[in-house]
């Protein structure tokens, strides 16, 4: 009599072990939110740019770590990317940065101020100084492709989905640096952020 239960229990503790592995699979999967949405979702809550975004699906469960400026503060941000909740947050000062600099150059001695004040300006070192590129906000401030665009253009090309988008800079040239999981393979997708055009593509073809 017992030798008959044992097989049916065994049956129903293996269908639940498969469920309870399926779910956890799935639950570490695609997440309900897209990275437009969890962008678009940062963005508005905290009045800031993105300047990188990326999903980890690492864990029990998805999530988007997303990096943001306005200007004055530099948001590093952690959001669930099936319910959009803030799971971690860190905020810094952006111009905290450049105090300590600041600070070491006003405690300089009368003589090297005497010293500099007699030197004559380096006429080359005046020229590099004019051709500094801007900066990453400058710059992100003068692009004329959004980031969506920019991941329409990318996914219109090669398909599939944005796993992680970034915006910076190549020789001065302001760029998004993208990449997206395809069905085959990975891309690597880089966009002039001014024009719109494919700057270059590249796959990492996985091995059969």
């Amino acid at each position: 009599m017992k030798k008959r239960w044992i097989i049916p229990v065994t049956i129903a503790v293996l269908v639940v072990a498969v469920f309870g592995l399926y779910r956890m699979q799935a639950s570490a999967g695609e997440p309900e939110m897209t990275i437009e949405q969890a962008r678009q979702q940062a963005e508005k809550q905290y009045s800031a740019t993105v300047t990188e975004i990326e999903l980890d699906r690492s864990g029990s469960e998805p999530r988007y770590e997303i990096d943001l400026e306005n200007g004055e503060t530099r948001y590093d941000l952690i959001l669930n990317g099936d319910t959009g909740e803030v799971i971690n947050l860190k905020e810094s000062n952006i111009q905290s940065t450049l105090m300590p600099e600041v600070t070491e150059k006003g405690e300089d001695s009368a003589d090297d101020k005497k010293q500099e004040d007699s030197s004559e300006p380096d006429p080359e070192q005046s020229a590099d100084k004019q051709t500094t590129p801007p900066n990453k906000q400058a710059s992100q401030a003068e692009v004329k492709i959004t980031m969506d665009e920019a991941i329409k253009i990318a996914t219109d090309e090669v398909g599939g989905s944005v796993t992680e988008s970034e915006f910076d800079e190549e020789d001065g040239l302001p760029v998004y640096e993208l990449e997206l999981q395809t069905a085959d393979d990975e891309a690597d997708v880089v966009i002039n952020a001014q024009s719109g055009e494919i700057v270059t593509i590249t796959y990492d073809r996985e091995d059969d």
